[in-house]
């Protein structure tokens, strides 16, 4: 009786924490949407003038696809870091990623430098990548769900690309 009371509770103790480390991971990664939502300014007038590809998405499809990789990328999150024992190097790398897809949006639109800015896309996606290749040991969930996140920054590396070359 002791022995399953015992196990009862550690199941517990283990779902409870479960659930603090994805509301964490939640959390960073709606923190980093955040920081990268309010430093896009598409209405600048440096913005305005300049020549785009004509790959470019309308205005809005931005928002609807960053608000759904940002989904994907929490909760692939939340999945890799409530294993039985998230390695290092897989909460390191969706940390990492956060950072560098937050700090994207600040180079491009606020410092408007589109070269520096596709330097910290092209390490935005060596990160992925590697953090897709940990990540699949662990929880193989987490990185399909991390795909169409990968395609989308293949995307906009074209497009940051474009404006270098246009401009």
């Amino acid at each position: 009786m002791f022995i399953m009371t015992y196990q009862m509770e550690e199941r517990k103790r283990e779902k409870n924490a479960n659930r603090l480390k994805a509301f964490f991971a939640v959390l960073l990664t709606a923190a980093g949407a955040v920081i990268a939502g309010l430093s896009t300014q598409t209405d600048t007038p440096w913005y305005q003038s300049l020549a785009l590809s004509p790959l470019q998405p309308p205005p809005p499809v931005f928002g609807i696809v960053w608000t759904v990789l940002y989904i994907l990328l929490a909760v692939s999150f939340a999945f890799a870091v409530t294993q039985r024992r998230p390695s290092a190097s897989v909460i390191a790398g969706y940390v990492v990623n956060i950072v560098l897809n937050a700090l994207w949006s600040p180079v491009f639109f606020i410092m408007q430098e589109p070269l520096p800015a596709l330097f910290v896309m092209a390490a935005l996606i060596v990160n992925l990548i590697i953090l897709m290749r940990n990540v699949r040991f662990s929880c193989r969930i987490s990185m399909y769900l991390l795909i169409p996140y990968l395609v989308w920054l293949c995307i906009a590396t074209v497009l940051n690309v474009s404006v270098i070359v246009l401009n």
